[in-house]
């Protein structure tokens, strides 16, 4: 009898030990869902400007005088440990100029506003470890939580972008601008990286490249083209964990 009851206390406090354990691999069930709003910059790579010389890299493109803001908002949902997926709304302005450029003397420049809705999935090679409290049944010297750590992320998507181009300079009257065309597809391609500031609020950083399916962004598609516009976004962001739905005081899985 006396073996029978010590056999059943160790049975019930090795369960009692392991549930913690499995509650916190389980509790990024509690908050799949999270908003993002972010802020950053846009940096263009189209007809209209570049870098001085042929022979340049490609990095010489790059024009930090006409970079200009982007603002962001967006749904992520979690669907595993190591897996989220994101709805994302993106406004950009655009902006290109011939000045300082090998195309100098054409002078053509434009500008644009950009709209983007895009889908990702993102894959978390460093995940996001959850901060959660223990109880002072769980733990001898009362209430303790993880950790804060930096949490990676990779990510690939498509998505569809309206813009309308408006040309300046030589370029108002060239019969070459070509305004219509102001639908393409995007397909983002970035990294980013995440840091938590409580429980539910969080700060992040990204960088994504936009790859398109169209040439006519700054209403320009010289003869001879090999190459779509592209461009490139930066975006520092908060995100906020949404509460788990309940149900009186236990949480509805």
């Amino acid at each position: 009898m006396i073996k029978h009851l010590l056999n059943s206390r160790n049975r019930f406090l090795i369960i009692f030990l392991i549930l913690p354990l499995v509650g916190f691999s389980q509790k990024w069930k509690l908050s799949r869902t999270e908003i993002l709003v972010g802020v950053g910059t846009v940096s263009f790579f189209g007809d209209i400007g570049g870098a001085e010389s042929a022979d340049a890299l490609w990095i010489s493109d790059l024009d930090i005088l006409n970079t200009r803001p982007n603002i962001n908002i967006g749904l992520r949902y979690r669907i595993d440990e190591w897996g989220t997926i994101r709805g994302n709304l993106t406004y950009g302005r655009f902006l290109g100029s011939d000045e300082n450029s090998i195309n100098a003397a054409r002078n053509y420049s434009f500008t644009t506003n950009l709209y983007e809705f895009s889908g990702y999935f993102e894959y978390w090679i460093l995940k996001e470890k959850q901060m959660v409290q223990y109880s002072s049944m769980t733990l001898r010297d009362g209430l303790r939580k993880f950790n804060k750590s930096l949490s990676l992320y990779v990510f690939i998507g498509i998505g569809a972008a309206y813009f309308a181009p408006v040309a300046g300079d030589s370029f108002i009257d060239s019969p070459r601008f070509v305004g219509d065309k102001n639908l393409g597809i995007v397909l983002p391609v970035g990294i980013g990286i995440k840091y938590p500031l409580s429980q539910r609020n969080f700060i992040g950083f990204e960088f994504t490249g936009r790859l398109t399916g169209t040439d006519y962004i700054d209403g320009f598609k010289p003869k001879g083209s090999e190459y779509n516009d592209s461009y490139y976004f930066t975006s520092l962001y908060i995100t906020h964990k949404l509460k788990p739905k309940t149900k009186g005081s236990r949480v509805k899985f």
